[in-house]
């Protein structure tokens, strides 16, 4: 009975019953509810289905139902995906009707225990584990199957009420009897009889057609059990289990039982579990109308709907309205999508079903989209991205463009952003790497991401590298079961690549569907009328892209289509040739023409003429990567109205898409507005350029441009710049730049960002074009030749080339005194990076007398408190201090320090790093009270003038952690590296060289407090970061090897500590040669290895070799080197006397 006294608003309703076989679910649904009410209204633009409305016991209910013959999972989420957003304050979900039922296994005594048709099974198995899982979604695994997808369990005030209910039956204390009453009216809904209710063996198949009844089956073949009576007909009988899901029928008995052997023993199965679950929190009810094997047939299907109905509505009854009102809302998963929803799309229903069913599947399967330029795939696939957003609000959802990989690691970074993943936007994160380990964390969740404009074979899947350094894109997705792909790309080869047989081949839109886009976007509808639109239509091959940038020209201009087709044909003549070469595709004929071209040619002209400001801003973007062009990198001839009128002509015309706006951060504050130029329009224009003989003249423009705007690697503006460098990058690989100037300029600058953000490959390669094209233009021994070999050699050094680097800064040094004289800064510069090179290498002697020598120029030069002068001056404090000679590297540092403090005052950020290195010397002669106070100190002035998460501030911690640790304060030590870990991880990255170095000492604290299973985590977690940022065979990367070493020998883990001893000692004599002090060191350690594992004589040979090098390299009286001599003497004390020596006997170098 319908009421008429209601006028709900859809906010008021609470619960949701999802009935979705509609000739058999709907009817018993309604008539269990009390009172139906009027629906109210709602936006059909994007919900179109039809509700019932009403009560049951107070509660307010929307019935919902799949149009007839559209069931299962997929038709279960288009549903209730927009059915929840018509109805936000939906907090119960019950989904109501028929499935197939699983008996037991084991014999059951009693009749009323095993399943039987006409009963109810209830998605609760109350054992803890899952109430509904996928059936069809799992791993073989050695002696079992593993489920890899589950559903949330209903509320636990529901599943509390069904508990209640389950007792209260028991005890004869339910209203069943009254619900069923309700279907009495109805002859469809009475019990067909136990006759009609039979079970056979798993192992035989029905004979004969759907619907007979098993007339012709052997009844022989029947499983045995217990019978109901003729009482029974009239009970309710419920079971509790869980629920097995899938996209499938199932109609065999021999499935049936393996489904229920691999789901934990589950009672039902059946199709449209997923669909509602992916929305929301949903309890499962199904009336059993069949065994789910062969001999299924339509008898028992409306019993079967109705006492699910009855049993629904006896728990409504026993589940107080404002429980339900209390039920949790569903919060909405992170939405990372650049595009607004496309308003004229029109069609592709069969996709967009194929999509939302494979990102149902997850387990990170892909699928990929391929087609001609401007049929739409973007627009599918936005399409998709919104009715999954709405179908599975539960679901994360990032959009990922993969133009380049400059653009694929901005759509990463802004990912890591708005997920909160640490140390994302820190200078030198490794984004993809951050991003892709999280999503492929577990426990995140589900999510889909959409490649869009995958493109591009060799920087995505091919296996070998572009010049510039970047790995295959490809290897950065992320792996998760819970995640599913969807990529777009114009090439089928790239599609099967990357998806194999998972693919979509969009073609151009039907007769029907682009009449319909026409419609929806033109502004005058009488245009529709007539032949005129099929010829408009016709011409422009039923491309969405084309019949929207068409329609942009004809209602600019309020003309007819008839005037746009003589347009058209008009120019043929000079369209037919604009883009031959530009749009061939394998799968189209050769002298097929390209409608879009054409489409875009009329348009362009008329803008041309319209709006000249935005012909060139066409022109100029379609000279950069065309995605993410950030507004400030336009050119700025004109602002304000101008400016706002030539972007709204671009974006009317569809030749654009504008961004959504991206918050920048912190150093970089406020709102960047940025364009997205179509990949084809982008084309057409830069084809368009050459045709016209501009193409070089905007090319340079851009370039122009971009040497305003790139900075060289300013730290303090990165989060600004990091958005030009992509189209930087872009530009200087355009051939018809190769040769100018510019090129050379921006090169550089890209070299000092890449550099700056820790891209080290990337730098080395930018330095090296702009070196060998200075080499060839302006000879090796000019001013700025010279520079730049300085810039390529330090690039080396980054990279760990050290030799290389030391002997490239030789010869500039050679050719700088040449051309400009000894005492020229340009030289002095030289020589100071020639001096960090051989003092990176350990070869401190050298690189002491370089410093000496650069100092004294620099002071007669430059003057004793010039910057440079003072930088020099650390340098020989560093080469000082690497030979041990730290009463005289304290004196360097001292004076240096006073200097600084002069000259630019105490809390400069030149004077903070030179108290530490002051403290520094003062450890190296153990005086480690001292160098903690002026630790201290530098850490409590940097933390006031640069901040806690300054990068000086980090390292100034770093110290004061070394310097308690040199104090055996190991506790304190440790909570000084953990706090500098977490943050150096925050801003810098995990793999930055500074938090490697934290990593290393954080280790050191840790093993010297005995705990030397985390220390030996902490090494290597440095070890596997430096391997990959320097190599295996670089010193830093030798020094956490021997580290580890250390830490295997501290555990008596003595044949592991001996590989990585060995390993470090090879590695060493490589690099640095036998008799380097770090060699040596090894060479001591791997003495008292051999001499715990017995091998005395091994021991005898190693000390004695560490004791000649060391004397040689650090004389006599170096504490080293008495190291070693005690542990001589110690084992032939007791190889005399024939005792055992023990650890603590022998001392191990640092």
């Amino acid at each position: 009975m319908t009421s008429t006294h209601k006028d709900l608003k859809r906010a008021d309703y609470h619960v949701a019953w999802i009935c979705p076989v509609a000739d058999v679910e709907l009817l018993p649904a309604r008539l269990m509810l009390d009172e139906e009410y009027p629906t109210p209204t709602y936006d059909t633009h994007y919900d179109e289905n039809t509700y019932i409305c009403g009560t049951i016991k107070g509660h307010t209910v929307v019935i919902a139902t799949c149009p007839q013959g559209e069931t299962g999972n997929v038709n279960a989420g288009r549903l209730t995906g927009p059915m929840f957003k018509t109805f936000p304050n939906i907090r119960m979900a019950v989904l109501v009707g028929i499935g197939g039922g699983i008996p037991r296994a084991q014999d059951c005594e009693n009749a009323l225990d095993d399943i039987h048709l006409g009963d109810v099974a209830v998605g609760w198995p109350g054992d803890g584990k899952p109430a509904c899982v996928y059936h069809d979604r799992g791993r073989s695994q050695v002696g079992r199957f593993e489920m890899i997808g589950t559903m949330a369990d209903p509320d636990w005030r529901l599943s509390n009420a069904l508990s209640i209910l389950a007792s209260d039956h028991r005890l004869g204390q339910t209203k069943f009897r009254d619900q069923l009453a309700r279907l009495q009216d109805h002859k469809e809904f009475a019990h067909p009889g136990f006759e009609h209710d039979r079970l056979f063996k798993a192992g035989y198949h029905h004979i004969g057609a759907y619907n007979s009844n098993c007339a012709a089956c052997d009844k022989q073949e029947l499983v045995q059990r217990p019978s109901r009576t003729e009482d029974d007909k009239s009970k309710m009988v419920f079971h509790r289990g869980r629920i097995a899901t899938g996209n499938s029928v199932i109609q065999n008995a021999e499935l049936r039982d393996q489904i229920s052997g691999r789901c934990d023993g589950a009672i039902c199965v059946e199709m449209e579990a997923a669909g509602v679950e992916v929305n929301r929190k949903c309890l499962v009810i199904r009336g059993i109308s069949d065994y789910a094997d062969s001999h299924k047939s339509d008898v028992w299907r409306s019993c079967a709907a109705g006492k699910a109905a009855a049993f629904t509505r006896e728990l409504l009854c026993r589940v107080q309205s404002g429980v339900i009102k209390a039920m949790e809302e569903i919060a909405e998963a992170p939405w990372l999508v650049p595009f607004t929803r496309p308003f004229a799309f029109i069609g592709r229903e069969n996709q967009l079903a194929r999509l939302s069913e494979h990102v149902l599947m997850e387990d990170s399967r892909r699928l990929a989209i391929y087609g001609l330029g401007g049929c739409g795939k973007t627009a599918l696939a936005l399409v998709s991205a919104y009715r999954i957003k709405e179908q599975q609000p539960a679901r994360a959802i990032f959009w990922v463009p993969a133009f380049n990989p400059e653009s694929f690691e901005q759509a990463y970074r802004d990912i890591g952003t708005r997920l909160g993943i640490p140390g994302i936007t820190a200078n030198g994160a490794d984004v993809k790497k951050l991003v892709k380990e999280r999503l492929g964390d577990p426990d995140f969740g589900q999510w889909l991401m959409i490649v869009d404009n995958a493109d591009d074979t060799s920087i995505f899947s091919d296996s070998s590298e572009k010049q510039s350094g970047v790995d295959r894109l490809i290897d950065w997705l992320p792996l998760s079961r819970k995640g599913s792909f969807i990529f777009t790309t114009r090439t089928r080869k790239i599609a099967i690549d990357l998806a194999g047989s998972n693919v979509i081949c969009l073609s151009e839109l039907d007769e029907s569907e682009a009449k319909e886009m026409l419609k929806q976007q033109l502004l005058r509808k009488d245009l529709i009328e007539g032949d005129e639109v099929y010829v408009f239509l016709k011409i422009l091959a039923y491309l969405p892209l084309a019949i929207v940038q068409a329609v942009a020209f004809v209602n600019g201009n309020n003309t007819r289509l008839s005037q746009y087709t003589d347009l058209f044909i008009k120019s043929e003549t000079d369209a037919t040739d604009l883009l031959s070469a530009e749009f061939e595709d394998q799968g189209r004929y050769q002298n097929t023409k390209n409608p879009v071209a054409t489409t875009w040619y009329i348009s362009f002209k008329y803008i041309q003429q319209k709006d000249p400001l935005a012909s060139e801003y066409l022109s100029f973007m379609a000279c950069t990567t065309g995605e993410n062009v950030p507004a400030s990198l336009l050119p700025h001839e004109s602002t304000g109205r101008a400016h706002i009128e030539a972007i709204g002509t671009l974006d009317a015309y569809a030749f654009i898409t504008i961004r959504q706006q991206r918050q920048r951060t912190q150093q970089a504050r406020g709102q960047e507005e940025a364009f997205d130029i179509h990949q084809l329009v982008r084309l057409a224009t830069r084809a368009w350029l050459r045709e016209h003989n501009q193409w070089d003249i905007w090319a340079e423009k851009a370039l122009t441009r971009l040497v305003e705007v790139v900075p060289f690697g300013d730290y303090k503006t990165w989060e600004i710049w990091i958005a030009y460098l992509p189209h930087g990058i872009h530009v200087v690989n355009l051939s018809e730049l190769y040769n100018t100037g510019g090129r050379i300029l921006l090169l550089d600058r890209i070299g000092y960002c890449e550099r700056e953000l820790g891209h080290f490959k990337a730098a080395k390669w930018a330095f090296k074009q702009v070196l060998d094209k200075r080499e060839e233009s302006l000879g090796k021994g000019h001013p700025d030749t010279l520079s730049s070999k300085a810039n390529y050699a330090t690039a080396l050094s980054d990279m760990g080339e050290d030799a290389d680097a030391e002997n490239m800064l030789r010869e500039t040094l050679a050719m700088s005194e040449i051309t400009f004289g000894r005492e020229n800064p340009f030289t002095l510069v030289v020589m100071s990076y020639l001096g960090q090179a051989i003092s990176v290498q350990r070869k401190y002697a050298e690189a002491e007398q370089i410093h000496r020598e650069e100092i004294a120029l620099s002071e007669k030069v430059l003057g004793k408190e010039y910057r440079d002068t003072l930088k020099s001056m650390d340098n020989l404090g560093w080469a000082l201090s690497g030979q041990r000679k730290d009463v005289e590297a304290e004196q360097i540092h001292r004076e240096a320090l006073f200097l600084s403090e002069k000259v630019l005052g105490k809390e400069h950020r030149d004077t903070l790093k030179r108290m530490n290195y002051l403290g520094r010397a003062l450890s190296g002669q153990k005086r480690h009270v001292e160098a903690e106070r002026i630790h201290r100190e530098a850490l409590f002035l940097s933390e006031k003038v640069l901040g806690k998460e300054h990068r000086d501030t980090l390292r100034s911690m770093n110290y004061l952690g070394k310097a308690l640790s040199s104090q055996e304060k190991y506790v304190e030590a440790e909570q000084m590296h953990r706090e500098t870990l977490f943050l150096s991880e925050k801003v810098l990255g995990k793999e930055h060289r500074v938090t490697l170095v934290v990593m290393d000492h954080l280790g050191g604290a840790l093993s010297g407090q005995g705990k030397y299973m985390e220390a030996e985590k902490m090494y290597q977690r440095a070890l596997d970061g430096y391997e990959k940022a320097l190599g295996h065979e670089h010193i830093w990367t030798l020094r956490i090897v021997f580290d580890l070493g250390n830490s295997y020998r501290s555990q008596g883990r003595l044949v592991e500590a001996e590989t990585m001893y060995q390993r470090a000692l090879d590695g060493y004599e490589k690099a640095q040669g036998c008799k380097h002090v770090r060699t040596l060191q090894v060479v001591n350690n791997a003495g008292i290895l051999y001499q715990r594992q017995g091998k005395l004589v091994e021991a005898e040979k190693m000390y004695q070799r560490a004791l000649d090098g060391l004397e040689k390299a650090l004389g006599h009286e170096h504490t080293w080197t008495l190291v070693v001599i005690d542990n001589l003497r110690t084992l032939t004390a007791c190889r005399a006397e024939r005792t055992e020596v023990k650890e603590t006997q022998t001392e191990a170098l640092p």
